[in-house]
């Protein structure tokens, strides 16, 4: 009985947190990097294809390297974009410099794209 109050009480304690309280997995991460991608057309007017994001080894933030790979395009072609941090609390978007390994200017996108 004592053992299902507490498995209850923790169940009800997890559950009462607000979403943005867990934490920003690196999955959400990815998929904020992308909306904002497009919705900032980083590959380009116009183009069509799939933006495509591999986390990066930093250990303060969360950085990826985004790719755009369109139709048509040779596999082997380079199709980096760049790099771009995600800051965990925020959920902004920054472009990440890979020489001083810190974070450069924000990426916003135009109001009503977030």
């Amino acid at each position: 009985m004592l053992r299902s109050l507490l498995l209850t009480s923790a169940l009800l304690a997890s559950t009462a947190l607000p979403v943005h309280a867990a934490g920003l997995t690196e999955r959400q991460a990815c998929l904020k990097l992308i909306a904002t991608a497009r919705a900032l057309h980083l590959a380009g007017p116009n183009k069509r294809g799939d933006y495509r994001c591999r986390r990066h080894a930093v250990d303060t933030d969360l950085v990826f390297t985004l790719r755009f790979d369109g139709p048509g395009e040779p596999k082997d072609a380079s199709h980096l974009l760049g790099y771009y941090a995600i800051d965990k609390a925020t959920r902004e978007v920054y472009e990440w410099d890979l020489t001083t390994q810190q974070r450069g200017a924000p990426l916003t996108p135009p109001k009503g794209k977030r």
